[in-house]
C-alpha cells in the first residue's frame, strides 16, 4: 500500500537521500503532495538544491 500523506520529518529525509538514489514513484508522489501544503518542505528543498548546486560549482573553480 503506498502511504501518500507524510510527514515533514519524513519528507526531509527523502529530499536529503534523493541525491544518494533514485526516489521511487510513491516517495515522489508523497513529496509532491507534502509540498502543496508544507511552505517550509519546499523552502528547505529548495536550500538543499542551493548547496548542492553551490558544492558543485565550488568542486569545477579551478584552484589558483
Amino acid at each position: 500500500m503506498i502511504k501518500l500523506k507524510i510527514t515533514c520529518r519524513a519528507a526531509t529525509q527523502i529530499i536529503l537521500q534523493a541525491e544518494d538514489r533514485r526516489m521511487p514513484l510513491a516517495e515522489r508522489l508523497s513529496l509532491r503532495l507534502h509540498h502543496r501544503v508544507c511552505a517550509n518542505c519546499r523552502r528547505f528543498a529548495r536550500q538543499v538544491q542551493l548547496m548542492r548546486l553551490a558544492s558543485a560549482r565550488w568542486r569545477q573553480h579551478p584552484d589558483e
